[in-house]
């Protein structure tokens, strides 16, 4: 016997979801006051006439339903902007679960449905159509991951599973409708992980996915394959961010935001032979299959990269660490307790042939990484291009640096067993306050000695829990953490019983030099040509003696968190800690006493990124732009006032800042002031506010945003600002087999033209033709609304962050012409047809587009097309080559 009807399962879970129950409302569990918070007003903002929710109709209270928003922004059904992106509704760049900490819907509207705001959303109309296609977007998920495992939803239809709810043994029945209503509220994946691997989970409110499959299965309901097809067949190509893009996606969007990842289920992903997606691989024929399995620990030694094959089920980059050690390459679901180790290989040996990877961001990192992975024969390894990699940190570079573990508000509960103080991280991202985090010891469960790192929301409920077992406070210190927050710091060393100390305002640390004898320099080794190596220890005596043309610093594995170098007064080498006034002084060498090389092997990445910008910038190595200040962080007693700083033209660049923490940015009666500790560096740019800088104007290294959050005290986003390549500066050498990021590049975010407009990481031309006969335009100097006929010979076309600028090509000639897409990524960029035209636009970038006069895409071959070296926006399955295709250009 059924529950009931399709819309009586809709309506009771909109009831549920939105607080609109009329049943809990009348037996006082839910209040006036409460309805008041989710409708945005009292009952007589909406209707006049009464005095009280309770005097609403049947049809008036279900129409509140959809109008209905909870304290982190989700609507009605508890719609985010996630799940909207996902299903073509809505675009935006920054959102809940993205560098967002509740859903703000500052975003675009696509117009499906005819949907064109957030008001028209929140109508029974647009809702329940959208509800089902959610219902469909992930039992599509569910079921594709599942037949990779040679599976089906029938195998698991009407089988119970039990667990505890408030004290008591529960069994619950899976049926089509609880597997619906659980995976709109933890997504797909965490539908899968239950089905899979026994993982019940809960949201960021507390509730159990067990209590969705209890409370809403059992209704009668369309099938399965009924339910996929509502979703496939409203698809319109806007699915995704960046859109249009055909399918980018932003992954499994549960109705909380709190599984992430970076899915694209709208695209086919079953061309074989594709770098890491050998549609020939499946889950039931694979010799090695990763899939969600909660605390599983497999080890397969050894593996034979040419002769077995992997399949990796739907984990997403993000999702999923990759990193090469000793034993072999370790693959890590740290939110799962789970991992998997190749053992005998290295990442340069793994055959993109026997991989299939579902997650079309998971394929993008496998390739990153196994470019990271192979030598070209100078110690660097292969420049790395591959954007964000997701882990937050310092993600694993061999056996000199440990795991990095990331908390935000959509981190879901884990246990961490296995923690090495000497070397693991917990990095807390921007964002998370020290009011909604807490970390304190436990002993005396069953889990023994642990401490747990909790985060909350503003009311203080707890949105997840992340337990260290076998470690207690007095294990850790400061190094140990990677932390955007001032306030959060503050928590953790008062936790720690660490001082932060905090010299007078304005200034920086005391210099003290100690070479008393009582805690003499650590020495290690003997290096190559026969000197000495100086372990750097903070607490430790300084350096005295060091020969510079012999000797070495051994930094070990230590960590960016917990060292940085800087320059005394006296111009000496210093190895310093962030967090304090303890140093280490190499007494009497100075910067131009030493080279990259007395810096020895450096293990820990972001360690080795901060010495050689430091080093870079007191040998004179690296660009020094004239329309450029560059920000620095090491040297004591270094105030510098620029009075002549044009927000309208100049940038801001921290290519040479060398430390994570400590930074600030601050309006004072002298001007914008951005200084940091232990030095006390400080740069006064007067008669300059914060408000009136652009995102786009301050420019960092991909580690510095996308991993440690230098951008939080400017109060931009992270996606927001400019990334320029450290390429060309110095880097201390790398352990065997690992290579120092920082290569990536990205044009930023003006909200108005800057004068210059133009690709910030100097990668565009200039409107001239270059050398030889090939004529360039399209690029920074091109002016607004420019015409260019393109003559006999080659010419290129230039697709770069030109803000504002519309250009037209006329006689695009197919045979021997250039598209050069520079150092944009796929999702930068959108083609369309226009009539007999071919569009390309750069999105977010004030209208900026180029459009080629009685060009289409099937004219065009992948010989048309280039980029820089680096960049992998011309990969057959990146989404602009993906585009090109579907508009009828042939790969052939």
């Amino acid at each position: 016997m059924t529950k009931g009807t399709f819309e009586d399962f809709r309506d009771a879970m909109r009831a549920f979801e939105s607080g609109w129950d009329k049943d809990r409302y009348e037996s006082g569990n839910i209040q006036d006051w409460q309805l008041d918070e989710w409708a945005g007003g009292t009952v007589t903002d909406f209707y006049p006439g009464y005095s009280s929710w309770g005097d609403l109709t049947p049809d008036e209270w279900d129409a509140m339903s959809y109008r209905s928003m909870n304290s982190l922004g989700f609507v009605g059904y508890q719609f985010g902007e996630a799940l909207l992106i996902d299903l073509g509704y809505y675009d935006d760049d920054v959102f809940y679960g993205n560098g967002a900490s509740t859903n703000t819907w500052d975003g675009v509207w696509t117009g499906k449905n005819g949907v064109t705001s957030l008001e028209e959303f929140m109508t029974a109309e647009a809702q329940e159509q959208a509800i089902q296609e959610a219902f469909g977007y992930n039992l599509k998920i569910i079921s594709e991951g599942l037949a990779n495992s040679g599976e089906s939803l029938s195998d698991y239809i009407g089988t119970t599973r039990t667990y505890v709810q408030d004290g008591e043994e529960i069994t619950v029945t899976i049926t089509e409708t609880g597997l619906m209503a659980a995976a709109h509220l933890r997504g797909a994946y965490g539908t899968l992980a239950l089905l899979q691997s026994n993982d019940v989970s809960t949201d960021e409110y507390g509730t159990s996915i067990l209590k969705y499959i209890d409370d809403f299965g059992g209704y009668d309901s369309p099938t399965v394959d009924e339910m996929i097809a509502v979703f496939e067949e409203t698809l319109t190509g806007d699915e995704g961010v960046g859109t249009p893009d055909g399918g980018t996606g932003t992954g499994d969007s549960s109705d909380t935001g709190s599984d992430g990842g970076t899915d694209d289920t709208s695209g086919d992903s079953s061309s074989s032979g594709d770098a890491f997606d050998n549609s020939d691989i499946t889950g039931a024929s694979a010799d090695v299959v990763l899939t969600w399995a909660w605390g599983e620990n497999r080890v397969v030694d050894p593996f034979d990269p040419e002769n077995e094959t992997l399949f990796i089920d739907w984990i997403s980059a993000d999702q999923l660490e990759i990193t090469e050690t000793d034993a072999g390459v370790v693959f890590t679901l740290a939110s799962n307790s789970q991992s998997l180790t190749l053992g005998g290989v290295t990442l340069s040996a793994l055959n993109a042939q026997n991989i299939h990877a579902l997650d079309t961001s998971l394929r993008s990192e496998l390739a990153t990484l196994i470019g990271e992975g192979s030598s070209d024969g100078d110690g660097t390894g292969d420049d790395d291009q591959g954007g964000d990699d997701h882990g937050g940190g310092d993600d694993g570079h061999g056996d000199m640096t440990g795991m990095m573990y990331t908390l935000s508000f959509t981190s879901q509960s884990t246990q961490i067993d296995g923690f090495d103080p000497a070397m693991d991280m917990i990095h807390i991202e921007a964002g998370v306050t020290g009011d909604q985090f807490k970390i304190f010891e436990e002993s005396g469960d069953a889990l023994g000695l642990t401490t747990r790192l909790v985060i909350t929301d503003a009311s203080g409920t707890i949105l997840s829990t992340t337990i260290l077992t076998g470690v207690g406070l007095d294990d850790l210190d400061m190094g140990n953490f990677s932390i955007a927050e001032e306030t959060t710091q503050n928590e953790i060393a008062a936790a720690l019983g660490s001082t932060i100390d905090a010299p007078a305002e304005g200034a920086g640390y005391d210099v003290v030099y100690d070479s008393d004898g009582s805690d003499p320099a650590t020495v290690t080794g003997t290096t190559a040509e026969g000197g000495t190596m100086y372990r750097a220890d903070t607490n430790a005596d300084d350096i005295v003696g060091f020969d510079a043309s012999v000797d070495q610093i051994d930094f070990g594995g230590t960590s960016v968190h917990g060292m940085i170098v800087t320059k005394t007064a006296a111009g000496e080498v210093a190895i310093d800690s962030p967090w304090s006034a303890q140093l280490q002084i190499v007494q009497g060498v100075t910067f131009q006493d030493i080279t990259i090389d007395t810096m020895g092997v450096v293990g820990n990445e972001h360690l080795r990124q901060d010495i050689g910008g430091v080093l870079s910038w007191e040998l004179g190595i690296g660009p020094r732009d004239s329309d450029t200040i560059y920000v620095r962080s090491h040297e004591y007693g270094v105030s510098e006032v620029v009075d002549n700083f044009d927000v309208s033209t100049m940038k801001l660049s921290f290519l040479y800042f060398g430390t994570r923490e400590r930074l600030s940015v601050e309006d004072t009666d002298a001007g914008l002031v951005i200084s940091s500790l232990p030095t006390g560096q400080s740069l006064t740019l007067t008669g300059v506010t914060l408000a009136e800088l652009q995102p786009g104007q301050v420019e960092f290294h991909h580690d510095q945003v996308m991993e440690d959050n230098l951008e939080t005290p400017f109060g931009f986003s992270q996606s927001d600002v400019t990334l320029v390549s450290r390429e060309g500066l110095l880097t201390p050498e790398a352990p065997e087999g690992e290579t120092t990021d920082g290569y990536q590049t990205r044009g930023g975010v003006f909200d108005a033209p800057d004068d210059g407009g133009g690709d910030d990481s100097g990668e565009g031309g200039d409107g001239s033709p270059d050398d030889g006969d090939t004529g360039s335009v399209g690029g920074s100097g091109t002016d607004p609304d420019d015409t260019f006929v393109f003559a006999e010979g080659q010419d290129r076309a230039e697709v770069s962050w030109s803000w504002n600028t519309q250009t037209s090509i006329l006689n695009f000639d197919a045979d021997e012409d250039l598209i050069d897409f520079t150092s944009l990524q796929a999702s930068d960029v959108a083609v369309s047809e226009v009539g007999d035209d071919l569009l390309i636009e750069v999105l977010n970038n004030g209208g900026r587009s180029l459009q080629f006069d009685g060009l289409q895409a099937e004219d065009l071959s992948m010989q048309n097309l280039t980029a820089n070296d680096w960049n992998q926006i011309l990969d057959p399955t990146s989404a602009l080559v993906l585009q090109l295709q579907d508009l009828g250009m042939d790969l052939g």
